[in-house]
């Protein structure tokens, strides 16, 4: 996972409690139990190759150079997902794919479930073929040509329920320096409920880092 800087993860947390208070959602962001995040990757881990992906994400902080992220757009999908979608740029995919190839071979059976509630056993036979691909490579599919990245705001209980536009932030507020690569427990919805571990991004800077 990416972590966002302060004043985002503040900014994320506040427009779920917003999302919150005008429609039932199936969870609230917040400063602690269930943390405004980016995800990379998603997988099952068993104690010693936790401690080997430490260790590899470790690595992975310090070659790595903090990521400007540009807010995008907010959209909501038919799954009840509300996402706050950042451009897709050559630095992020490029730490997607460090992570995959560093922390993937660890994994250790299947989850059991993805974010929006799909058992991945029977999901990972009748997916997409690219979909499919990600899962029998990495055993996630939001990869390659499906990583979009984006922190999910909320899931409302009424799956089609939308958000007026003009009752939203411009999404450029949102950009920022991201700066902390995450180990985290992830909960139900794709919710990350325990920071395991950070690790700072501390490569060669290239250009300005501008963070909220």
């Amino acid at each position: 996972m990416l972590l966002p800087p302060a004043g985002v993860a503040a900014a994320a947390v506040g427009l779920s409690r917003r999302c919150a208070q005008v429609a039932g959602v199936e969870f609230v962001l917040a400063e602690e139990g269930a943390y405004p995040h980016l995800s990379l990757f998603m997988a099952v881990f068993g104690p010693e190759q936790r401690e080997t992906a430490e260790q590899r994400l470790a690595e992975i902080g310090r070659r790595t150079p903090v990521i400007e992220l540009r807010g995008d757009h907010f959209a909501g999908n038919e799954h009840g997902m509300f996402e706050l979608f950042y451009d897709k740029s050559e630095a992020v995919t490029a730490l997607q794919e460090d992570v995959l190839g560093a922390v993937a071979p660890l994994r250790t059976g299947w989850r059991e479930r993805d974010p929006v509630g799909r058992v991945l056993a029977d999901y990972r036979v009748s997916a997409p073929a690219l979909a499919r691909d990600n899962l029998e490579r990495y055993g996630y599919d939001e990869v390659g040509e499906l990583f979009r990245p984006h922190i999910t705001l909320t899931r409302f209980q009424q799956r089609d329920h939308r958000v007026d536009p003009a009752d939203l932030p411009p999404a450029q507020d949102f950009t920022a320096a991201f700066d902390t690569l995450a180990l985290c427990v992830m909960g139900e919805h794709g919710t990350c409920t325990e920071i395991v571990a950070r690790f700072m991004l501390t490569g060669d800077a290239v250009g300005s880092a501008a963070s909220r």
